[in-house]
């Protein structure tokens, strides 16, 4: 949790207008995605009624 907020900050810095379309923009933003796509696998991985949901049809 910690490394994604400190992700966020720094796009954050990269988005004054403080916009969607900023924030996609941003330089930083793809260490956000990586790092919350990391913190969402070890979240789901700790769960595991999700971690089975993951696995059923939608």
């Amino acid at each position: 949790m910690r490394e994604l907020g400190i992700a966020l900050n720094a796009v954050a810095t990269e988005a004054p207008q403080d916009t969607d379309a900023e924030y996609l923009r941003a330089p930083s933003w793809p260490k956000v995605v990586a790092v919350a796509g990391r913190l969402a696998q070890v979240m789901v991985g700790n769960d595991p009624k999700e971690l089975a949901a993951m696995h059923e049809p939608i």
